[in-house]
This record gives structure tokens, sequence and C-alpha cells, in this order.
């Protein structure tokens, strides 16, 4: 038994693969979080900045589609509503977002759906 000690065995190169495949899951699963987020905030904030009076639906929807052609991720779903008596904009959109984890894929679709409020 003294002979093994030191030594990688089978078993314990299985484990250190096992860990090593988990450790890589858990940050791409992290990571896909952290970007559904991101992609929110920046919809928001490219909203935030472009709002106005003259601010039609279809410019609306523009934004968000540029934002998310940047991103290159597949877009299912985008719409935007002006509420111009409320001074609101309303807009959801939806996405698919695909995560490789090396063995198999996920594939998941998000929807937002979001108001800002409009000056004109």
């Amino acid at each position: 038994m003294n002979s093994q000690r030191g030594k990688a065995t089978i078993m314990s190169l299985i484990a250190f693969v096992i860990l090593a495949f988990g450790a890589f899951a858990a940050f791409k699963f992290i990571g896909s979080g952290l970007e559904k987020k991101q992609i929110k905030k920046e919809v928001y904030d490219a909203l935030g900045n472009t709002r106005g009076g003259d601010m039609g639906n279809a410019e609306i929807m523009g934004v968000i589609s540029d934002i998310l052609k940047k991103k290159q991720i597949e877009i299912l779903e985008v719409s935007a509503n002006v509420d111009r008596g409320r001074q609101v904009i309303h807009y959801s959109f939806q996405y698919r977002i695909i995560t490789d984890y090396l063995l198999f894929k996920s594939s998941e679709i998000i929807t937002v759906a979001d108001q800002i409020e409009n000056y004109g």
C-alpha cells in the first residue's frame, strides 16, 4: 500500500475530470445569467438615451433589435408601444440564448417586458 502513496490513480483522475467539468459548467451557467441581466440593462439604457417626443414605435423597435443583433443572439419577437397620453414607452422583446456546456447545449427563451417614461 505504501507504493501507492503520492501517485495518481484512475479514480483520482476521474474525480479530477468530474470536478473540472463541474467548475466549467458552473462558470458557463453564471456567465449566462449575467449576460441576460446585461442585455436587459443595455436595452433600458439605450432607450433612456434615445427617448423623446418624436420617437415612434418603429424607431424604438429598431434600437432594441440593434442591441440584440450586436450580441449575436437569435431574436424571436420585438414590440414597442409609445403611449403619448401618459408619456410612457412600453416595450417587450423575446430572444433565445444557447449555452454550450461541451457535452450538451442548453437553449433558453427569455422574455423581457418593461416600460420607461418618455418625455417630449
